[in-house]
This record gives structure tokens, sequence and C-alpha cells, in this order.
């Protein structure tokens, strides 16, 4: 029970953080750290032990209630449980001058439990009830704590994530009708007999629900408002663990469920070039963002394009490329973001025409920000490194043993990609130089480093980030080693 217990952890201590928020206001944050740290614990247990199932009986219809904990599941569930660890502590200083804040850090954990839950369920409609449980605590932290425009920009999330989760829902019926199971691992013999093209439409439709969650283009106009409206603590979670989940689940439906369909050369190429706009889209926007938090908001959705290329590569060494893109993301853009609250309580201002020679100021935040920035270029020896080379190196592999011939437009295709990086290195240098360098603004002039509350969290993943690059075999053994991915 080890694998439910991550999940129903977080559930059980969100009523304690409710019911004692009256007596210890922002403390309760403890009772979540508590909770998400038991979870990562647990989890590591289960990756410790090679991974495990656990099946729990439900209903005929329905089928059982399965937890698959494998080299796909297990990586992205202790990125998520570990940054929702360090998050609470963050936010026990960060939000502790707001109001119900126990409601706050139990829509947090409700939140974790929604994410861990999506991504070990092994049965179709429960996966779909983790996948709503992620969006309604997500929603109400955005409405009830974001800033600006906050119940606008959070009707718009909920309606753009809840359109998508309509056209997954449609999908998951459709799979039932055609293959008789909800289960991810026995849906592909059951649609063995079928043709891939009476299969495309059924995928496509619940691809189209992740396509929302990882905002890929033309599907990412609601993720630059919720990202920089959300309380910062809750944007360190929307980019870097939630949205990466789609990029999760379309590995499970394409790899697990309709593996059939990746033989359409029509159908990947179209998946590849969508992955690469994305790419590139992103990455050109984040260069006219005055607004950090918009900044990220663009540079997360460039890295969903890198993630999105590797799920597309068909290769395993793309995919693995994939999942260790979501780690590092996970990892660097969580640092990011609390950075981006940094300057928000210590300088008053998140617009970078405001901020100039941070360095001078917070020299310890400055170090987490940049090495951070580093990661999502792939500077060695961050593991970000490690992600891009095995997500070009698995298309360019794709391409070469192309049958009967070479796939020109793939290796075209890889290249391009390639090539594109540059933008992403480009604009972390950027912001390094024009707000970290030079004279301290005036802004920044009276600035000073923030409680130890909110800068540990910021080393713990900057160091893991470095130390998962220089000795990555532990996590790509763990990746490598699942039997579930169907190549």
């Amino acid at each position: 029970m080890i694998v439910l217990q991550s999940i129903i952890i977080p559930m059980i201590a969100s009523i304690f953080t409710l019911v004692l928020d009256e007596h210890f206001k922002e403390k309760v944050g403890w009772i979540a750290f508590i909770a998400s740290l038991s979870s990562t614990i647990l989890i590591l247990n289960v990756a410790l032990e090679g991974g495990c199932v656990e099946v729990y009986p439900w209903t005929p219809t329905i089928g059982d209630f399965k937890l698959v904990a494998d080299g796909i599941s297990i990586p992205i569930a202790i990125t998520i449980s570990l940054l929702c660890t360090v998050i609470a502590v963050y936010s026990i200083s960060y939000m502790k001058h707001e109001e119900k804040i126990g409601a706050y850090f139990t829509l947090l954990l409700l939140y974790e439990a929604g994410m861990i839950g999506t991504v070990f369920v092994a049965n179709l409609v429960f996966f779909f009830l983790f996948y709503e449980l992620m969006l309604l605590p997500s929603w109400a932290l955005i409405a009830i704590w974001g800033t600006g425009a906050k119940e606008r920009i959070a009707l718009k999330y909920f309606i753009f994530t809840e359109a998508g989760a309509l056209s997954l829902l449609g999908g998951i019926a459709s799979t039932k009708i055609l293959s008789g199971t909800f289960d991810i691992f026995e849906i592909a013999n059951a649609t063995a007999t079928l043709s891939p093209y009476v299969l495309v439409p059924i995928a496509s439709a619940m691809l189209l629900g992740f396509f929302v969650k990882m905002a890929l283009f033309p599907l990412h106009t609601w993720l630059p408002d919720a990202h920089a409206e959300a309380p910062t603590p809750i944007s360190a979670l929307l980019s870097p663990a939630m949205i990466g989940l789609g990029g999760y689940a379309s590995i499970r439906v394409l790899y697990t469920c309709f593996p059939s369909i990746l033989n359409l050369w029509w159908f990947t190429t179209t998946l590849t070039v969508l992955a690469l706009i994305t790419l590139i889209y992103g990455s050109l926007m984040v260069y006219v963002q005055d607004d950090i938090k918009r900044f990220l908001a663009f540079s997360s959705i460039s890295q969903m394009g890198y993630m999105f290329f590797g799920i597309s590569s068909l290769s395993t060494t793309g995919v693995l490329g994939a999942i260790l893109i979501y780690i590092n993301h996970g990892l660097c853009k969580a640092v990011l973001f609390m950075v981006s609250g940094v300057f928000s309580h210590e300088v008053g201002t998140r617009r970078i025409r405001e901020l100039s020679g941070v360095a001078s100021k917070m020299p310890y935040t400055t170090v987490a920000a940049v090495i951070s920035f580093l990661g999502l270029a792939g500077v060695p020896p961050l593991v970000g490194f490690w992600a891009e080379l095995y997500i070009f190196t698995g298309s360019i592999y794709t391409a070469l043993k192309g049958s009967p011939t070479l796939d020109i437009t793939r290796l075209v295709l890889t290249v391009v990609a390639i090539i594109s990086a540059i933008l992403t290195a480009g604009y972390g240098l950027w912001i390094i130089r024009r707000v970290f360098a030079g004279k301290p603004s005036k802004a920044v002039e009276k600035s000073h480093e923030p409680s130890m509350l909110m800068l540990m969290p910021l080393f713990i993943l900057a160091i893991l980030a470095i130390v998962l690059g220089v000795y990555p075999s532990p996590l790509m053994g763990l990746i490598s080693s699942t039997t579930g991915v169907g190549l």
C-alpha cells in the first residue's frame, strides 16, 4: 500500500491544515511540509525496490483501482512530491500575511494528491478523476490568492482546462467501447486487430486534452495569464509540475495504449511539427516580456515544446530525454518562480526594466537563479544537458533508421530544433545580464536576501539539478528499466 499511502497522506493532512488554521496560522504549513516529505520518502522507497503494482478491486464495469509505479511514473511523482515539500516551506514565509492560510495549504495538499494520483493510476476512469482533482484546487488557489484580474484569469484557466478534459473524456469513453477495458496496460492488446486509422481520432481526442494542459501552441493562451497572476508558490507548481503531466499522459497514450498509430508517418510528423512550433514560439515570446513571471511562463511553453519533441521522436532515447526535461524543468523553473517571489517580497516589483544589479544585494539568490537558467539552457553538468542531448539524439536516430530510406523530414526538423535551442540559451544569458549584473537600480538598492525559509528551497532544488547532472546514472537507470513504455 506504499503507493496508495503517498496519495492518501496529503489528503488526510489537508483536513488538519484546515481545522488548525485559527490556532496556528501560517505554521500549519509545517503539516503540509511533513505530509509532502512523507510522500516523497514513500515514493523513494518504491524506487529503491524497483517499482511495484498495487491493485484494489472496484467494480466490474470500471475495473480495478490500479496503481503502477514504474520507470516512467516514479521519477515524475518524486519530482512532484519534492517540489510540494520545498514549496510548503517557501509558502510559510511567503504567505504568512495572507488570510485563510489554512485553506491555502489544504488546497495545496489536495493539488499535490491530484498530481501524484494522476501519475500513478492505470485506470482511465480514475485517471480522469485525479486529472480533474488537479484542476479544482489550482483554480481556487488562483481565484482567491492570485493578483491582478485573478477571478477572470482563473475562469479562463478553468474553461480552457475543462474543455480539454471534456475532449479527454470523449476519448476515454470511445476507448472503452472499442477495447472493453479502462486499463491502460490492456488497451493495446484489446485493440491490436483494429486499423490505426480507427484509433487515430480517439487518441487525438485524448491528446487534445493533454495539449491544453501542456499549453502547446495554439492552445497556450491561458498559461501566461494564469502563471503570472497565481500566487508565486503555486506558479512554482503550475509551471514546473502540472503542465508537464500532459506530456507524461501523452507517453502513456501513444506508447502504451495506441502504439500502432506511431507507424503512421503523417501523424507522428504532425506531432513533431507541433512540438517544434511550440518550442520556437515560446522562446521568441520570452524576449518581449517585461513581467518576469510572464517571462518564465513563456519559457515554460518552450520547455513543453522540448518535452513533446522527445515524446514524438519514436525513440526510447527521446522519451527518456522527455522525462529528463520534465525533471530538469521542474527543478529549475520552480527555483526561478520562487526567485520572482523574492523580487516581489524584497524589491517590490516584477518588472524586468526596474531590476538590475541584483547580484550585489542578493548574492545567494543570484547563484540559485543563474544555476537554474543554465539548467534550462542545457549547459553541462546540469541535468538539462542530458535531457536535450537525449531528445535530439533520439530524434536523429529515428530519422537515420527510417525505413526503407532516410526520413529527411524528421532530420530537417531535428536540425531546426537544435539550432532553435540557441534561443533558450540566449534569453537565459540576457536576463542574467539585465537583472543580476551591473549597478543596482533604484528599486533594488534597498533590497536584501530573503528569509532562510524562502532561500533554502532555492538551493535545495538548484543543488539537486547539479547532482543529477554530474551523476545521472541512478536516475537514467530507473527510467530505462521500465517495460511499460511499449518501445
